[in-house]
Formats: structure tokens, sequence, C-alpha cells
């Protein structure tokens, strides 16, 4: 037993030995690898070091990472990615062979990983901020707004990337390349200018399109579709887009999908201009958002979807609301053609040029408010007067010298904003608003107030701006009640209240202001201060979002229209309305009406387009346009006869719209009994709503009752019971007194015609 336990003993010894020496040599063996890839970084490149590494070194790794992922950025493209290839594969391709990573290097990576979509997307925050150019900034988490991550991609991919895939240096840009850039660039400064001069700056697009400036060639290639500053060519515009679109323009993805969409140089097809439109608006292009976002508020095509119409109408007017910001509020003007035709020289929208004459006259003459009112229209331009900053200074000078509150507080903005005619100046600025504010002028006291709020030019001082910023919205002035209610959101020199900041956002919206409209739908949309509403929400972003730069195209299309140039009109007001323009669709559907163009004459396509436009103009809310529906309806323009269907439309205009010519036209059907039961009592009951509703449909109204009364009145001599009437004698229908009544009527009319057959008296010689 004694040998037996030595001999245990033993072998327990040999056991702890080997193991020992195996792990001596183990060791040496790391200790030499780890040695040779110190001395050789490049030996062992395939694969990671498996000892863990130090805080310093990791921390060393991650900012190379970094640096490499700023240089190195590129996008990956799906289509050349195999289906069995997985998410983790692409990422392992586009960062490099790298190796295994330990869970520190992993949480390092995810930490950078955010640092750099913060970077990308400064908006990707659920706290709500206060912009320091006049709207709030109110943005969801992004899983919440359904949208993906395309944004942060867009923007890395606007900036200019150095490297190629392969990680390779770009080549230098051809002579060709930079003498196109150039001259878009110098186009683009022709026409950002105030005073445009769209014939060279065309001139210089056409010459920088010809060299391949992709830029260049979507300005021609709208240009020769809408035909606006260069000749008429869809075949031109349609082959243009379709090069673009292939090398992934996003406005040319648009131009595609309107195309589709109307038929114009392509065979309609909903179906493809629903996906040129979603490859464009992924894209970032604003017309395509809101043609997109159109569709799915209104459920053309597509299923209704309040939530994904807000989220592109958002995206839109996040834009406008920076572009107001930056370089002031623009006049969209609505001119409807119906409304010039049925009653010529009424619209307000434009003035006449006489009119402008006279008030340039006045102003020769020394007239201040003549002077006020010229600079304020060439400042901000509208009403058929361009905007000119050179001629808008010139007033407003002039009326500053005789003493114009006004003009000094204007001359204040331009100075405080800055233009191509005016350079930036805060001195200067608060000099003219200090100088219109002593004289209590609401404009100044705004101007005051901007500049106490941002520091500028002063120190800043909350507490003086809200004073300012309070007497200016008391007089009703509307960028002080726009920055009241900023103050009081974001809690700037007082409590935080948002019932306040709500109230004073509506009192701005009152007058227009777009980013009145914008802080409310972004309150809306987010449910702060108010009950969350989807489709108000919509409804005021749309409103944002339709009075940016494209925009002005109204006007075009009006001035073409003004020139014969119908065809073109015809078309700009079809993009427009693609976009959700409601003036756009019923102009569109009034030139369709009336056959003022050659385009979709053949079997009667315009009526048929006409009534999808008014139908479109109709769900906007426009009165007019749904009376033409039942118009339509009822004599069959563009669809069969239907006079239930004609009476349904009009009911809706009499009822929601009080339409004094939809109950007219409800009188007249229940007088006939066309499509509804015929009651004279209901069609005089119309007829009578009709003359309350409107002035003007009085005479129309008296002589339809007038015509009702003698309907009514046959209508009774009709129906009156001949035969009951001989079967009766006359004693039990007159009394037994009736011969002497009947000679009573045959004396009187005796009487009365000896009366008119007694000749003349004679007159003395």
């Amino acid at each position: 037993m004694q040998e037996i336990g030595m001999k245990m003993k033993i072998l327990q010894s040999l056991v702890w030995v080997g193991t020992l020496f195996l792990c001596v040599t183990l060791c040496f063996t790391l200790d030499t690898e780890k040695d040779n890839t110190n001395r050789d970084p490049t030996s062992n490149l395939g694969s990671a070091p498996e000892g863990r590494s130090t805080d310093k070194e990791e921390r060393q790794a991650d900012t190379n990472d970094y640096e490499n992922s700023k240089s190195d950025h590129r996008t990956i493209d799906v289509t050349d990615v195999e289906d069995s290839q997985n998410l983790a594969d692409i990422v392992e391709e586009s960062q490099g062979s790298s190796g295994e990573t330990t869970t520190e290097e992993s949480h390092y990576s995810t930490e950078n990983d955010k640092t750099l979509e913060t970077l990308g997307d400064g908006d990707n925050t659920e706290e709500s901020q206060s912009s320091s150019t006049g709207h709030i900034i109110i943005v969801e988490a992004e899983s919440q707004s359904g949208v993906s991550g395309a944004d942060v991609d867009s923007k890395w991919e606007s900036k200019e990337e150095k490297f190629t895939e392969e990680g390779q240096a770009k080549p230098m840009p051809s002579p060709g390349e930079i003498q196109g850039r150039d001259l878009y660039e110098a186009a683009m400064t022709l026409l950002n200018e105030t005073k445009q001069d769209s014939t060279q700056a065309y001139t210089l697009l056409q010459s920088a399109a010809e060299l391949g400036h992709p830029l260049a060639l979507q300005k021609v290639a709208w240009a020769h579709l809408l035909g606006n500053h260069l000749s008429p060519n869809v075949s031109r515009a349609s082959e243009i887009f379709e090069k673009l679109a292939m090398a992934g323009h996003a406005d040319a993805q648009m131009g595609l999908g309107f195309m589709f969409a109307t038929g114009i140089g392509k065979n309609s097809s909903q179906a493809k201009a629903l996906v040129h439109y979603t490859f464009g608006a992924l894209g970032g292009s604003q017309l395509a958002q809101m043609a997109l976002a159109y569709r799915y508020w209104s459920g053309i095509s597509v299923a209704s979807n309040c939530e994904t119409a807000l989220t592109y109408y958002r995206k839109v007017s996040h834009t406008v609301a920076d572009e107001v910001s930056l370089n002031g509020n623009w006049v969209v003007q609505r001119v409807r053609l119906l409304d010039e035709v049925d009653n010529p020289g009424s619209t307000s929208a434009l003035l006449d040029d006489d009119l402008i004459q006279y008030y340039q006259f006045l102003a020769k003459k020394g007239d201040v408010q003549a002077q006020v009112g010229l600079g304020q229209l060439h400042y901000q331009g509208g009403r058929g007067v361009e905007q000119d900053h050179q001629r808008a200074l010139n007033y407003f000078m002039q009326a500053a010298e005789a003493g114009s509150a006004n003009a000094m507080a204007f001359l204040g903005k331009m100075y405080l904003e800055g233009s191509s005619v005016v350079k930036q100046s805060n001195d200067t600025a608060l000099k003219y608003f200090r100088r219109a504010a002593e004289q209590s002028n609401a404009v100044g006291q705004s101007g005051l107030g901007l500049m106490y709020l941002h520091g500028r030019g002063v120190p800043q001082d909350h507490k003086l701006a809200l004073k300012y910023f309070t007497l200016a919205a008391e007089q009703g002035w509307v960028d002080g009640q726009l920055q009241l209610g900023n103050m009081y959101f974001s809690g700037l020199g007082v409590h935080r209240d948002y019932k306040m900041a709500i109230k004073y956002f509506n009192l701005a919206s009152q007058s227009g202001h777009v980013l009145a409209f914008y802080n409310l739908a972004q309150m809306q949309a987010s449910g702060t201060g108010m009950v969350r509403s989807c489709h108000t929400s919509v409804e005021l972003f749309k409103n944002v979002a339709e009075r940016g730069r494209w925009g002005e195209r109204l006007m075009e299309a009006h001035s073409a229209y003004r020139t014969g140039r119908h065809t073109q009109a015809l078309i700009t007001y079809m993009l427009l309305a693609e976009l959700g323009y409601e003036v756009a669709q019923s102009n569109a559907a009034f030139i369709l009406d009336r056959h003022e163009t050659q385009l979709f004459r053949q079997g009667g396509e315009g009526f048929s387009r006409a009534l999808m436009y008014w139908g479109r103009a109709a769900s906007q809310g426009y009165a007019v346009a749904r009376v033409k529906l039942g118009d339509y309806h009822y004599y069959g323009y563009g669809t069969s006869v239907d006079y239930e269907t004609a009476a349904a439309h009009y009911r809706l205009a009499s009822e929601q719209q009080h339409n004094a010519q939809a109950m007219f036209n409800l009188g007249y059907m229940h007088e006939q009994g066309l499509g509804l039961k015929q009651d004279m009592h209901l069609a005089k009951r119309f007829y009578d709503m009709a003359a309350e509703a409107n002035v003007d449909a009085q005479i129309p109204v008296a002589l339809a009752l007038a015509k009702l009364a003698f309907l009514f009145s046959f209508k009774y001599l009709e129906d009156f019971q001949w035969l009951q009437l001989q079967e009766r004698s006359l004693e039990e229908l007159l009394g037994p007194d009736w011969d002497i009544y009947l000679m009573a009527i045959l004396s009187v009319f005796i009487a009365v015609l000896m009366l008119f057959r007694r000749p003349p008296p004679r007159l003395a010689i």
C-alpha cells in the first residue's frame, strides 16, 4: 500500500512538471509572435492581435478609425452586392479587412458611429430648440417619423469626395469640366441677383450643358419642357432627364415622374410616375418630395397616409423656413384665370402699369407715402413688380431724408440683412432702427428687439428684446408677434409658456407670415402645447412648402397665358398642380375647359383631364371647382350624364361653401325633377337662398321665381277638376245669386268697352 501511494505522488509530480513546461513554452511562443508583429506591422494585416491592448492603444485606434472614416467615406452601391451577401459583409468590405475586434473595441466603434450620425444630422434630437433666425425646431426621433437614415447619407454625399471606392485619389477634373462649372456658377450668379438677366444666364447654362455639367443640363431640360427662357422641346427634355436619371440625379427623376404622370412626351403611367417620384424624393429633390407628399395626403395612386405626407412636407418646409430666415419672406401670387374672365379688372393680385407710373410720378414730386410704398414693392417684389433692391434703397433713402419712420425702419432691415446692393452693417442698422423706434414705429421697435435678442451691435439683452417685441406686437406688426411667440416658446427672458407662444404664432399667421405657419405646424406635429393633429399639421406644412421659391412659377405661367403662350402656361400649371397647388389645378382645368391649347384635344381627352383637375381643386375646398364638377356630370363633359352625382356636388357646394350658383342649380333641378324629386316649394326655397347668399344672384332669381309662379299656376289649372265642375250646378258653386254677380261683371265689362270706344273730343277752332 505504501509503494502504491509513493507511485501516485511521483505520477502527480510528473503531471505538474509537464503542465508547467507546456505553459512556459506557450508563453514564450506568444511573446515571440508579438515581437514579430511589432517589428513588421504589415506582416499580419489580415488578423488582429489576440492579446488585450491597453486603454491608450484602444483610444489611438479609435482616433485612427474616426480619421479614416472621414477621409475615406464612400457610398455603397447596393446593386453591386449579391443577394447572399449580408449586411456584416458589406460593412466589413467598406471598412477594409481589419480582422476581429474585441468587445471594448466594438463599443468604441458604436460610440464613434453615433458621433458621426450626430455630426451629419444635427436635427436628430427630441428636444425643442429655438433658432436664431425666427423659427423653432421640433424634430421627433427618426423611428417615430418613419424616415430612414437617408438624410445623413445625403449630407455626406453632398460633400466632395476626395477618394474613389478603391481608396485612390480622384483624377483632376478636365479643362472642359472646369469650364462648365465656371459657366454654371456665373449663370446662377445672374439668376440669384435681385434684378435677373435671364437671357444671358440661360445662354451660359446652355454652354455649360454642352460641356456636360449635370446641374446645367437639369436647368436646360426644365426650360425646354416648360418653354420658359428656352424654346419648347419636350423630346430634348425627356432625353436629358433619362440620361441624368440613369446617373442618379434626383431632380431628373422628378422630371420623368411628371412626364409619366401627365402623359407629356410619355405614355401616361401613374405607376411609373410614382416610382420616379419616390426615387427623386429619396434622393433629396424637394419638388419630388412635395409631389409625393400631396399624393399620400390626397390618396392619388396610393393609399392615403397622413403620417407619410407629414414626413415629406416637413422636410420641404424645413428648407423653406431656413431660406425665409436667411433671405426674408417673399410673396407668392395666386391669380385665378376664371376670376379674371368672370370679373375683368377686379383682381387685386397685379398692379396696373398706369397705377405704378402714377405712384412713380408722385414719388418724384416728393410724396413720402408713394416713396415708401414703391420702396416696399421693390424690396419684396410681387404684384407684377420685380424685386429690385437698388430702387428700393433709393426710394427709402428719399423718404428717410424727409423724416419717414417707416423708411428708416426698412433701411435698418436692409442693412441688417445685407445684399448685393447693401453691405451688411450692424451699426448702420442700429442707427436707423433707433431713429424709427424713437417715433414709436413698430418696424423699428421689432428691429431693435432682434438686435438685442441676438446681440448684434449691442450687448445681448433678452429683457430689452422682449420689451421692444411687445411694443411692436401691440401695434400689430407681424415680426414682433412672431418673435414674441419664439421667446415664450423657448423661455427667453420670460417663463416658458406654450399657450402664449401659440397665441402670438396665430396672430402672426393671420398676417400670412411663413415662419408662423411653420412654428404652428411643428407644435401640432409634435403635440407641444396642444393636442397632436396630423391632419392640421399637414395642412400647415403644406402651406409653408407652397411658399418656396418654386411658387414663382405661378406668375411665370400667368405671364405666359396673358401673352398667348397657352401651351406653355398649361404645362407649368400642370407641374404645380402635381405639387398640390390648388390655384394651379383650377387654372389648368380652366385652360383645358376652354380648349385654348393643342394638347389633349383628341377624343375629348381635354374634358376628362379638366374633370380630374376640377376634382382635385374641389377636394381642397374651392367652391367653384365643386360647382364645375356638378356641371360636368350634368352635361356629360368628360363623363356620362349623371343627374344624381351632379346634384350631390351642388349640395356639397351649397352646404359647405354656401355657393349661390350651387343653390340656384339645386332649385332648378327640384323645379324640373332632374336627379331630385320635383318639388316647387323646395325649388322656391333654394332660389331664395341663392338670392340671400349673393346680391348678384337677385335678378336671375327674380326671373326664375316669375317663371316658377307661371308654371305653378299652369300646373294648378292643369290639375283642376273640370269634370267635377260640370257635374255640379252653378248654384252649389257660386250660390243662389250667381246671376246677379254675372250681370254686374258683364256691365262693368261693357262700360269699359264703351269708354275705350268713345271718340276723342274735337278741338276748338
